[in-house]
């Protein structure tokens, strides 16, 4: 018999088998994408200023065998639950998953959530137990992205090239870059991009919505972002006239910077074609370097049928990794 229960935050020794069960059943994965304890430990306590985030676990006994995550967007999107749920590998088709996904469901129900969101991971054309989990119980794919990763070492001899290629076509648009909070000369236009971002990139038949971004909350995201020990670097192009018209940023933890991850990449639309948004990366991944020389990769994902970004990925020097699948259900 299982038995589903909170986790208390707290409670460092749940807290910590929370995230065991959810690092391990990540292992067959190309990437060991999953956060180490070093840095889970301090960011899944800290609140999020965006999101209500839940852990519960699966309990036989005293021994937690599975572990859920409910994160409701709290400023936008809010028919919207996102969840992830995992079971320990000894223990896997006993019917935990099924338990752990009936609690999410039954949480976001109870939270007034029209649907339920996940990303579920699979070998390029191929399939997975988390595919077939998903589609069993009435998930559709709504979306298809490839994660992809750049070896940085590997990569940056071919940078100087590409930068050449980028101050050939840029014109008038200049590049700035910035560690950290966002300079305050910029951060208006920052916050107008990132509020129409959802309109701008490929979501496939995603419900979502663009959101409300106000210079208070970009803040409130920055000083949480250094509470947890996430280093970001940002690129922006400038128009002619200095305005903000790209951005670009990767986001590092301090506590373990093996591993880099694109946050956005955007340009907007009658600043394309000056090869901005290469531009941009490049000088997000020339600054990861210096900060972080022991940084092997960095990760992104974009969709399929986002063939620019595709292009701008694949002469980087990104290669895949594995299908990234969104799948959605109505509840």
């Amino acid at each position: 018999m299982f038995e589903i229960r909170d986790i208390d935050l707290t409670d460092e020794p749940s807290l910590h088998r929370w995230w065991e069960i959810h690092h391990d059943a990540q292992s067959d994965r190309p990437l060991d994408f999953a956060a180490p304890w070093e840095v889970a430990r301090v960011a899944l306590p800290t609140p999020h200023p965006d999101f209500q985030v839940e852990l519960f676990g699966a309990y036989e006994g005293e021994e937690m065998v599975g572990a859920g995550l409910v994160n409701l967007p709290m400023s936008d999107n809010l028919q919207m639950s996102y969840f992830d749920v995992y079971v320990d590998w000894a223990a896997r088709r006993r019917g935990i998953g099924t338990l752990l996904l009936e609690e999410v469901e039954r949480r976001a129900r109870a939270a007034g959530r029209a649907r339920a969101l996940v990303e579920v991971f699979a070998p390029p054309g191929g399939t997975s137990a988390g595919t077939a989990f998903s589609e069993a119980r009435g998930y559709v794919v709504a979306n298809r992205e490839g994660a992809k990763a750049i070896d940085l070492a590997s990569a940056e001899p071919g940078w100087a090239a590409l930068e050449a290629e980028v101050e050939a076509a840029r014109g008038d648009h200049r590049i700035v870059t910035w560690a950290g909070a966002c300079p305050d000369q910029y951060v208006e236009d920052l916050v107008a991009m990132l509020g129409g971002f959802m309109a701008m990139v490929p979501l496939g038949d995603l419900e979502l919505e663009d959101g409300e971004w106000t210079v208070e909350r970009l803040r409130q995201s920055e000083s949480r972002a250094e509470r947890i020990g996430q280093s970001r670097f940002y690129a922006a192009a400038l128009s002619p006239e200095g305005r903000l018209v790209g951005v670009a940023d990767v986001r590092v933890s301090r506590q373990d910077p093996r591993i880099g991850y694109i946050g956005v990449t955007m340009v907007m639309p009658e600043a394309r074609g000056h090869r901005l948004g290469l531009g941009m990366k490049l000088a997000t991944h020339r600054a990861v370097r210096a900060a972080y020389p022991g940084c092997a990769a960095i990760v992104t994902s974009n969709a399929d049928v986002n063939t620019h970004m595709n292009a701008v990925n694949e002469v980087l020097g990104y290669r895949m990794l594995e299908q990234l699948l969104e799948c959605q259900k109505s509840l």
